[in-house]
């Protein structure tokens, strides 16, 4: 038994109009399945991005976050979640692909405030570009740290807070985003 393929001719403007169609269908179905955008209040967003800027005083950056971040979901879903760098990359690659678009400068001032707040870094592993923002030391500073944990690895926020120019109140603010 063989099977021959099967051929069907639509007239030449009921094409676009058949394909026009199914599209609407797919694209009825996956977004029937699609759950509802939440409700999202600008000025609570916000708020809360501010309240979780301890290390980042700069509301502009607080701004950028908000606008960018909180346009297709709330700020709750990632103000609780400190994760590595790289993990926040992955994340930020995620959003870029699902449509968020933000300019130069809100990248920059998203980076920044997420490297300020919301990354965690291990002061013994951590590559300096991590590092110095997250801990807002200067080039040399880092340096220093890099050099010292090469020789004896940081035992606590302690023992980091003697190299100097590390800002103990840094530390601090950042005591459960840093790992040993």
């Amino acid at each position: 038994m063989t099977f021959s393929p099967v051929t069907i001719r639509l007239p030449k403007g009921s094409r676009i109009i058949f394909c026009l169609g199914l599209l609407a269908l797919v694209s009825t179905a996956a977004i029937a399945q699609l759950p509802p955008r939440p409700v999202i209040d600008p000025a609570k967003e916000l708020a809360a991005i501010k309240a979780a800027s301890l290390l980042d005083s700069d509301p502009k950056d607080a701004e950028a976050v908000r606008d960018v971040c909180t346009a297709c979901h709330s700020s709750s879903q990632f103000l609780g979640t400190p994760r590595s760098s790289g993990r926040w990359e992955q994340v930020f690659g995620q959003m870029a692909q699902q449509g968020a678009r933000p300019t130069e400068e809100q990248i920059d001032r998203i980076e920044r405030y997420f490297q300020r707040n919301l990354i965690v870094v291990n002061v013994n592993t951590s590559p300096d570009e991590e590092l110095g923002p997250t801990l807002q030391t200067t080039p040399e500073v880092t340096a220093a740290i890099t050099l010292r944990r090469r020789l004896q690895k940081f035992t606590g926020i302690a023992d980091l807070a003697g190299i100097p120019g590390v800002n103990r109140s840094v530390l601090v603010g950042l005591k459960d985003r840093l790992q040993f």
